[in-house]
């Protein structure tokens, strides 16, 4: 049975310490200096008839439901960051009319991309939604929350509740029983990270990445630009896809080495880097989900944690023997997911303040709904007697060099790279995104 904040001797609440995500995603924020970079917005366009007083009733629920959605964070005595959760109904929904400007779509959206910047005070909110209205028949859900409880599976399991709740607000059904109780909550998943990391497993995880990566050195990527002495994390996006056929071929190309799409796609991407840099040693960020079990695949909270990829095949190795190392060394950070990657870094010796990780590489196989609401390829999510379009922000953020996405779809891989435009032009990052689509076609040539 989960645990909740509200369990405690003589009533007393319980206030279970962050989790190892939160407390990196929380000091994060402190040093960004308001700047919305750790802010993780969506929004739907709803086109038809919506029934406002279903969607606020599906929101309560999925508040209700959903303790980390109502969460906000402070450091208690002895300097531990701590969580507790607000009732859901102090939990405000921004409703705000736009019909009555005189170009409504501009005005709403102009609000949304504000909702979206807006910096979270983590002491108080970590989710805020906004329901704008354009018409009778036209309307906008913004939901932006901060990366400390939402990462990309989390906006999926919202959405995909989300949907079944309104559809049964419409038709009148109670809502109270309308989805399976959650067994493991917030509370569990705290308890569970301290017992599993106190029990020396934590030690043998830091000693792995130790040895792996205290003299990895830093990117020395060719940008167009001089970085900047402070960071505007301002960004820009570039989109590429890559065919069916291809993407055939490259799943042959892996199965030849005993790897998946994803080890082939991050092995190319390392090649791709080794060419532009002109290094052989080259660390690539990864992520994880930390959704090891169907209980912790339900929560809505962010689990995340970035692994630390390491190549240091030889410049005349083959792209074979490239890959060989890569799928080495990603099978054993699998198996060393749960070190967390702040307690890493605080293991490894100075780097003189070059992070660990500057580029990151993310295989989007399983939620491009969530792609989808980001103006990639995918299905958006569905609403009873609704059209839905995903509604796209003016503003994106840039938390590394460069982050490369590639998700698979019917018609082949779709690839985004996100780049800080401090560092680099439109036309660099379209030449970067050329040369990567080349090696995959190089390596996968008969």
């Amino acid at each position: 049975m989960a645990l909740t904040a509200k369990s405690g001797l003589g009533g007393a609440a319980i206030r279970p310490p962050a989790t190892a995500a939160q407390r990196r995603l929380w000091a994060a924020e402190q040093l960004t200096g308001g700047s919305g970079e750790y802010n993780v917005p969506v929004a739907l366009r709803l086109h038809g008839p919506l029934d406002t007083p279903a969607l606020l009733r599906a929101l309560h629920v999925l508040l209700t439901r959903h303790e980390s959605l109502r969460s906000t964070f402070d450091v208690g005595l002895g300097g531990t960051l701590r969580w507790t959760a607000r009732a859901p109904e102090d939990y405000p929904v921004e409703q705000r009319d736009f019909s009555g400007e005189s170009d409504p779509v501009d005005a709403a959206v102009g609000y949304a991309d504000e909702l979206a910047r807006r910096p979270f005070d983590l002491g108080r909110e970590v989710l805020r939604t906004g329901l704008l209205r354009l018409a009778d028949d036209d309307h906008i859900l913004v939901c932006v929350g901060h990366h400390v409880v939402f990462d990309d599976w989390s906006v999926a399991v919202l959405f995909r509740e989300l949907e079944v709740l309104y559809a049964l607000a419409v038709r009148g059904v109670a809502l109270s029983s309308a989805l399976p109780a959650l067994t493991y909550g917030y509370m569990d998943l705290s308890l569970d990270e301290r017992r599993n990391l106190t029990r020396g497993r934590l030690d043998t995880h830091l000693s792995y990445w130790q040895d792996q990566l205290s003299d990895a050195p830093a990117l020395r990527l060719p940008a167009g630009r001089p970085r900047p002495a402070t960071r505007t994390a301002h960004a820009g996006r570039h989109r590429f896809t890559l065919s069916a056929e291809l993407t055939a071929r490259l799943t042959a190309v892996g199965r030849c080495s005993r790897a998946t799409l994803f080890m082939t796609l991050l092995t190319g991407y390392h090649a791709l880097l080794r060419k532009w840099t002109g290094q052989t040693d080259i660390t690539v960020g990864t992520l994880v989900t930390g959704r090891t079990t169907p209980e912790r695949e339900a929560l809505i909270t962010c689990m995340v944690n970035t692994l630390a990829i390491r190549s240091t095949a030889p410049r005349e190795a083959t792209f074979a023997q490239l890959l060989g190392e890569v799928r080495e060394r990603t099978l054993a950070a699998f198996a060393h997911q749960d070190a967390p990657i702040d307690e890493v870094v605080a293991r490894l010796p100075d780097r003189g303040g070059d992070p660990l990780v500057q580029v990151m590489f993310e295989f989007q196989n399983t939620t491009m709904d969530v792609a989808a609401l980001h103006g990639g390829a995918g299905e958006v999510p569905a609403f009873l007697g609704l059209r839905t379009v995903a509604q796209p922000f003016n503003h994106l953020t840039a938390r590394y060099d460069l982050e490369l996405a590639v998700g698979t779809t019917p018609d082949g891989l779709v690839g985004s790279i996100v780049y800080p435009c401090d560092l680099f032009t439109e036309d660099t990052i379209a030449a970067l995104a050329e040369d990567y689509t080349a090696v995959l076609h190089a390596v996968a040539s008969p």
